[in-house]
């Protein structure tokens, strides 16, 4: 099933209207005006899908410095049309100067601010990124066992996580629970992280297994599709299809008490919609998750008058998107911001 559909135009063009002036239009007629920064490719867990082990995780050479990435987002937002930042990483809570990340692009004028985190070192730091003006965070959360998180991470400590979660809620950030679907891992905690989700008030998103990094050539053997997710789901309440973002990657469902959603990149893809784009850590142009191919930007900080070339290289990564679905991709997602 496939609720989204988009009319393509023929060619990559730069609006001219003066609201959007320096909106991208890709290829296929969407508008990219989402940036996903990956902060720092270090992360504190390892999670099977992601990496092969904890070593996997490399702080690059040359990582951005504060001012270097506050300004690149200052660029991509005035001439590129970027109107909504999400922190990645790697684990973006590792980064030695988020609070002033998160200031410096909230004083840009852009408002919509959100983070991707696992949480484990959030508790203490919820309350100075929700006053530098970070709006919302999305938790990796793959179960809710302790041994069982652990097994699944490789390290890390479930309550760390819990405690992030319940420190966000109290300085008002919204909050949802992401929870990669594997078959023989968690596929059994499906309705469990449901409950949790609806007594605690946080949108629960499953997300079908992508066939990325370790997982490239094999990811289909673990896959849960989204059928099979409703189906466990449906067993016990009454599910609804609900409305969503045009853009989103979600399908949100409503059961009594609160929302869920899913994330089917195999079972209903939608690259069709897709408006984001990915910025690495070392300032670099990721257009689409299925192309490897980068687009380095972080000479333009040498420039004084970067406008016009920027523009063309934005357009040059967005030019790999894919129309219809993801094609998988050797890409290890915590280099790209996942």
């Amino acid at each position: 099933m496939v609720w989204r559909t988009i009319g393509l135009i023929g060619k990559l063009i730069c609006l001219p209207s003066l609201e959007r002036r320096n909106s991208m239009i890709d290829l296929h007629g969407r508008n990219i005006n989402k940036l996903r920064i990956s902060l720092t490719e270090v992360c504190n867990m390892a999670c099977t899908y992601c990496v092969t082990s904890l070593s996997d995780h490399k702080r690059v050479p040359d990582e951005l410095k504060t001012e270097q990435m506050l300004r690149l987002v200052r660029m991509l937002k005035d001439y590129a049309g970027i109107e909504k930042v999400r922190l990645t990483g790697g684990e973006p809570l590792l980064y030695p100067n988020l609070i002033t990340i998160v200031s410096g692009i909230h004083e840009m004028g852009i408002t919509s601010i959100g983070m991707t985190t696992n949480g484990q070192l959030l508790a203490r730091k919820a309350k100075d990124l929700a006053e530098a003006g970070l709006k919302n965070v999305n938790f990796s959360l793959d179960s809710l066992d302790p041994e069982n998180f652990k097994r699944m991470g490789r390290v890390g400590k479930l309550h760390k996580t819990l405690e992030g979660i319940d420190a966000c809620l109290k300085y008002g950030l919204s909050v949802k629970v992401n929870m990669v679907v594997m078959k023989g891992e968690n596929d059994d905690e499906i309705v469990k992280m449901l409950e949790y989700g609806v007594v605690h008030g946080v949108e629960i998103r499953y997300l079908e297994l992508m066939g990325m990094g370790p997982l490239h050539k094999n990811g289909d053997q673990k896959l849960v599709s989204m059928e099979e997710i409703l189906e466990q789901i449906s067993a016990k309440y009454d599910v609804q299809l609900v409305s969503s973002e045009s853009d989103s990657t979600s399908i949100r469902y409503w059961v009594p008490g609160g929302y869920f959603g899913i994330i089917p990149n195999n079972s209903a893809p939608f690259c069709s919609t897709c408006s984001r784009l990915r910025l690495t850590s070392n300032g670099q142009l990721i257009g689409c998750l299925s192309n490897p191919s980068r687009v380095s930007v972080s000479h333009l900080l040498e420039q004084n008058d970067p406008e016009d070339a920027l523009q063309k290289l934005v357009k040059k990564s967005i030019s790999y998107k894919q129309d219809v679905t993801f094609t998988g991709s050797s890409l290890v997602m915590s280099k790209v911001g996942g």
